[in-house]
């Protein structure tokens, strides 16, 4: 299988850029737009203005309907990631009921 093959098939990790700086998030979009591959918004969501360009992150991550999940955020995606449960952190709960 050529390489340029392969790589569609390579995805980032989910990192919100509350955990990575903009410019950090913005570049691995780009970068693997240009593979063809998928980078993951994480958590903390994209700002608009990458919609529709080669800095949208193919993968959009919903967690606990925070961050601005909207239809616009949805609907420019390729692949929705809705995180169901993480471990506890301080301040936000984290268990699962029962």
């Amino acid at each position: 299988e050529p390489a340029k093959e392969i790589v569609k098939r390579f995805a980032t990790g989910a990192m919100s850029y509350g955990s990575i700086s903009l410019e950090s998030h913005s570049t691995l979009a780009e970068a693997m737009n240009k593979l063809q591959g998928k980078s993951n918004t994480g958590e903390g969501g994209e700002d608009v203005n990458r919609f529709g360009t080669n800095k949208n992150s193919a993968i959009k991550q919903v967690a606990s309907g925070r961050f601005g999940v909207t239809i616009n955020y949805l609907t420019n995606s390729n692949e929705i990631q809705i995180k169901m449960a993480q471990g506890a952190k301080p301040g936000e709960g984290g268990e699962l009921p029962g």
